[in-house]
């Protein structure tokens, strides 16, 4: 099915990127920023906001956190996840070291509370997170612990013994992957049939398909199901009630004000920012945790890594390593995807990433900066800022996927510092001239070339911005997102829309058009200069009805 859909969208067309250059005060880019981002900037800071504004690419500020005292293993959890969020390592971030306190509640077969079982698995992803190895020996207790409490309907309980309920399912289902336990095996298959026979007609999910006190869906339970979903290799969209699923179940409870309601008919409340958080992160396509923190013992230069699976994307993060495989080793670890390295008289070579294998002439190949090089992996040596992808493709370098994959090159130049040491504002020029039109149209290798986007000079407390024209030329819906490799200029400051592009999503019926504002910002304090480059990955898959 997936295969014919395929092919009627290969004429997917991204028409007329109409650069129309502008240089305008960053102010003005925050002041169009995502309702949902500011809603969440406008109130005060919790753990799930910190991670949900650093899963769309935010910096907040984590001075809520530097003071963490706790007397269950519960009440650490949370701060770690946010810590390691936004990139902060809890051992020595604040007063403690927020590691060695949480194993302190390990008991030798699980974490904190006897009678509980949430806190064992927040505790596994706050450990993993943190960058604990997953054969840690209480890593390994832990994992165990959750194992052996899977209920005979295949779902998860908050506390010991209970009954199952979707959110603690969802949760069980990341804590287990991120430490490797395949999408797979049992316990997760299971888990996901659980989830799958909780949902409602409206598309979405209630807390407890069971509960007494109501079954109404709620935007929690969305939220927690689309990122299950997601981890467990499963698109969210395509779980399919009456022409609805969660993802567009959750998207009708948000509001004008940003946030989203918990439930249809119910009013904002003091736990509104909550559920607002655990909205951002399943729309903007992260699952828990949010980061992982390589090992301290972890050397070499950052890069940009892809993983690019059959159905579409798998992985898009940051890493630190010496060699291509280092690359795929740090993304394997963050977003929880299994791999297989076979050793041969030629050499070690990757035939297995995230259960899909190498078969016949298909297999999984990488590329650095857009070439194949001539070595392997493990001998590839990188440089600072490459963009590293992994793909599953064919001998000639071809992609084998389900989803249209249209390149878009990036460039900006970044003028030395004056000796004043800040730019003027004025006098940044734009790139490409004022206008310029182009037209791709995709081809059925699952990728093309959409051009180039230079925003020319840019100064520093300046944002460039663009106007792209997509139009879908297919036969069929077509839901596009976006991803970002190269410079860590574009990765942590392009925007589409007015938010982050990790954020982006866009469904497109037959010969519809929609319009993406694309803003570059480039902060006051930027202490880089030169040529900077990247590029823009617009994803197009075939909508299922």
């Amino acid at each position: 099915m997936l295969s014919h859909l395929h092919k009627r969208i290969t004429s997917f067309v991204i028409l007329a990127l109409l650069f129309a250059a502008v240089i305008i005060p960053a102010s003005r880019l925050f002041g169009e920023d995502s309702p949902g981002v500011a809603y969440l900037k406008s109130k005060p800071l919790s753990p799930w906001s910190i991670m949900a504004l650093a899963a769309v690419g935010e910096n907040p500020s984590l001075d809520s956190l530097k003071e963490t005292s706790a007397e269950k293993a519960i009440e650490l959890e949370a701060p770690i996840l946010a810590l390691t969020a936004a990139g902060k390592n809890p051992r020595i971030f604040g007063s403690s070291d927020l590691i060695s306190k949480l194993k302190s509640f390990y008991d030798g077969t699980q974490l904190g509370e006897k009678g509980i079982l949430n806190d064992d698995i927040f505790g596994l992803l706050a450990l993993i997170a943190s960058g604990e190895k997953a054969d840690d020996e209480i890593i390994t207790g832990i994992k165990n612990f959750i194992l052996s409490k899977q209920n005979a309907d295949g779902g998860f309980s908050f506390a010991v013994g209970g009954e199952s309920d979707t959110n603690t399912t969802a949760a069980a289902i990341m804590a287990l992957r991120s430490v490797d336990v395949s999408a797979t095996e049992a316990v997760i298959s299971k888990a996901i049939e659980y989830l799958k026979s909780a949902q409602n007609d409206d598309g979405g999910f209630p807390y407890d398909p069971k509960s007494s006190w109501g079954t109404a869906s709620d935007a929690s339970s969305d939220a927690w199901v689309i990122m299950a979903a997601r981890i467990a290799g499963e698109e969210p969209t395509n779980w399919q009630k009456d022409d609805a699923n969660p993802i567009t179940h959750l998207e009708g409870l948000k509001q004008e004000g940003g946030f989203y309601l918990y439930q249809s008919g119910g009013q904002e409340d003091s736990f509104t920012p909550v559920t607002t958080s655990y909205a951002l992160i399943a729309l903007s396509g992260k699952t828990l945790p949010v980061r992982v923190l390589v090992p301290e013992t972890q050397s070499g230069v950052s890069v940009s890594v892809q993983v690019e699976g059959k159905s579409g994307l798998l992985c898009d993060t940051d890493a630190i390593g010496k060699t291509a495989l280092d690359a795929l080793k740090v993304a394997a670890q963050v977003c929880a995807l299994t791999y297989h390295i076979q050793t041969s008289t030629l050499g070690d070579y990757v035939d297995e990433i995230a259960g899909e294998k190498a078969s016949g002439s298909a297999g999984w190949l990488y590329a650095v900066n857009g070439a194949m090089p001539s070595v392997g992996a493990s001998s590839y040596q990188l440089k600072e800022g490459d963009a590293v992808r992994w793909y599953f493709g064919n001998f000639d370098g071809t992609s084998v996927s389900d989803a249209i994959r249209t390149e878009v090159s990036l460039s900006v130049t970044i003028p030395a510092l004056p000796s004043g040491g800040n730019d003027a504002p004025d006098g940044n020029e734009p790139g490409n001239g004022n206008t310029i039109s182009m037209t791709v149209e995709v081809g059925r290798a699952g990728g093309a070339s959409g051009g180039t986007i230079g925003f020319g000079t840019a100064a520093r407390g300046a944002v460039a911005e663009k106007t792209i024209s997509l139009k879908n030329g297919g036969a069929v819906a077509t839901a596009l997102s976006t991803s970002v490799s190269g410079d860590a200029l574009f990765r942590r400051y392009l925007r589409l829309s007015g938010k982050s592009w990790r954020e982006y999503r866009s469904v497109l019926a037959p010969g519809a058009s929609t319009t993406t504002a694309l803003s570059l910002s480039i902060p006051t304090d930027y202490e880089g200069s030169g040529v900077k480059n990247g590029m823009l990955i617009f994803w197009a898959t075939p909508v299922v009805q």
